[in-house]
């Protein structure tokens, strides 16, 4: 225990100089221990350490325990500090609202050696095993990130191959997401505000976005001509159909917040119209999740400036005539404007890269 606690710091705040070396005195010999006379003190001394663990006076002249305890739990780099305060006999009626401010204990006055070493003890155990635990969630996130990209790498492969005519459809529709994501970040639009992790869900999520093709007859997925209405009807349940096999997975894995989630949303939405002209839902404006409409785009811009057996790629100055055309019909109008300023970057990707 001494070799192991050897290795942790404690900082103590508290105004009474006979306190401060009582203290000292009791854990020296196995802490590393450093002693402020005041909250303002402290702070100074924190913006350079972060000690394992802070022993801090209740009522101390000028900033009191309590204030000290609340800048050091809005302070992302201190928040997890355990914090144990100091309380005179009189003062217990306090404890209440120092837990509900985050400390993790108390230890009455005047103290004992005994008490204070047990206490002590406990809280820097409990910091290392949650340390221990934090590294083990953070491998296991890892691993289980890796798992996700292994199973969509899968995923994608298995719609790639299926449809003859991808040609690499589905890395350069992620990769237009990608920049219209990273446009939308920029801008950071009050009603299209996205946090950073949307966003990596939604660009991994577009590879997916039709993955229903696989469900669809060869006769029609890879007829070289125009599809017949008929054909057409058949070849628009793969929205449905790819969401469903999406949903499928979630429920398997019991886990509806993951970038599967991301998946089924956009491959349900993807051929949604701002008009309600779309399809499988016809839903209307913003009733279209907003990964949907970003997708819509991509997809577009890619089906257009791609060769396919029946139409020759169009340039991207043509491509983009017929996208701003569609705006407000099959774009939603806001985001096209927001987006203008990244459509540059789309000209850059050679299709089949």
């Amino acid at each position: 225990m001494e070799n192991d606690a050897a290795l942790h710091s404690i900082l103590i705040v508290d105004d009474d100089a006979t306190n401060l070396r009582m203290l000292q005195e009791i854990l020296k010999s196995v802490y590393k221990v450093y002693a402020s006379p005041s909250g303002e003190r402290a702070l100074v001394f924190l913006e350079n350490r972060m000690p394992d663990l802070i022993m801090l006076d209740v009522e101390m002249p000028g900033m009191k325990g309590y204030e000290l305890l609340k800048r050091l739990k809005a302070d992302e780099r201190l928040a997890s500090v355990p914090v144990l305060f100091l309380t005179a006999q009189e003062g217990r009626d306090n404890e209440e609202e120092a837990f509900r401010l985050g400390a993790v204990d108390y230890i009455l006055k005047p103290v004992s050696a005994g008490v204070v070493r047990a206490r002590v003890n406990l809280h820097i155990a409990l910091g290392g095993y949650r340390k221990k635990l934090e590294k083990l969630v953070d491998q296991k996130t890892e691993r289980l990130g890796k798992a996700q990209d292994s199973v969509l790498k899968i995923l994608s492969g298995v719609a790639a191959w299926r449809d003859a005519g991808e040609n690499g459809h589905i890395e350069r529709a992620a990769a237009y997401v990608s920049l219209a994501v990273k446009g939308l970040l920029e801008a950071d639009d009050p009603a299209y505000r996205i946090t950073p992790e949307y966003g990596d869900r939604i660009i991994k999520a577009s590879r997916l976005h039709d993955i229903g093709h696989v469900a669809i007859p060869d006769s029609i997925l890879l007829k070289p001509e125009p599809l017949t209405p008929e054909e057409f009807a058949v070849m628009k349940t793969h929205a449905v159909i790819g969401a469903a096999i999406i949903e499928d997975a979630i429920n398997d894995i019991g886990d509806d917040s993951s970038f599967l989630a991301a998946a089924r949303e956009i491959a349900i939405s993807h051929h949604e119209w701002w008009n309600g002209k779309g399809y499988p839902n016809a839903l209307f404006g913003a009733e279209i999740p907003l990964s949907g409409r970003i997708m819509a785009v991509a997809d577009t811009y890619d089906s257009l400036t791609a060769d396919s057996p029946y139409k020759p790629a169009l340039s991207h100055e043509e491509a983009m005539r017929i996208i701003r055309d569609e705006t407000g019909r099959h774009f939603d109008p806001r985001m096209m404007e927001i987006m203008e300023k990244i459509f540059p970057a789309f000209a850059e990707m050679k299709p089949g890269a």
